[in-house]
């Protein structure tokens, strides 16, 4: 029993879920933003994730598809985070060239997630390309995959001390 909850693998899910709610809330605060900045409001881009669970009834409903939105949402972020962790564990190069490697993950996200997931879910609206507001959705999957990397990178995360040291 001790060793399912101070083991490597305790230390590998703590690192997932710190670097995956990061990298959500983040991602969170910029889908958010940019909704409320084409005078959409705050809950709007929940209701489009929401909508992929629950179609055309995630408009209306109250908070519940918001919530769902959002746990969809984070539910991504730490699969993101845990895709990240378990393949750059062992591999060299990208330990040695971290940066590199996560911005290359966060180019990789963008990619999966406007020339894969959108257009499946709305395959008349996607892929598209909206000028500046496009360049920031890059940016935004950037920062995210950077974020991942930042946080699952981190001692403290990365390498947590035994059980029962003193930190």
């Amino acid at each position: 029993m001790l060793e399912a909850t101070h083991g490597p693998w305790s230390s590998r899910l703590k690192c997932i879920l710190a670097a995956g709610v990061a990298a959500g809330l983040a991602d969170m605060v910029y889908a958010t933003v940019r909704s409320l900045m084409a005078a959409g409001s705050a809950d709007t881009p929940w209701r489009a994730v929401a909508s992929g669970w629950i179609g055309r009834s995630a408009q209306g409903g109250g908070p519940a598809p918001v919530i769902l939105g959002l746990a969809t949402h984070f539910g991504l972020a730490i699969l993101m985070a845990a895709v990240w962790v378990l393949a750059v564990r062992g591999v060299a190069p990208a330990q040695r060239r971290r940066w590199v490697a996560a911005t290359a993950y966060g180019l990789s996200l963008y990619a999966v997630m406007y020339c894969l997931v959108l257009p499946l879910r709305w395959p008349s609206a996607f892929p598209r390309w909206e000028g500046w507001g496009s360049v920031f959705d890059v940016l935004a999957h950037l920062g995210v995959g950077l974020i991942i990397a930042w946080v699952a990178g981190r001692p403290a995360v990365d390498n947590p001390p035994p059980h029962g040291a003193r930190t």
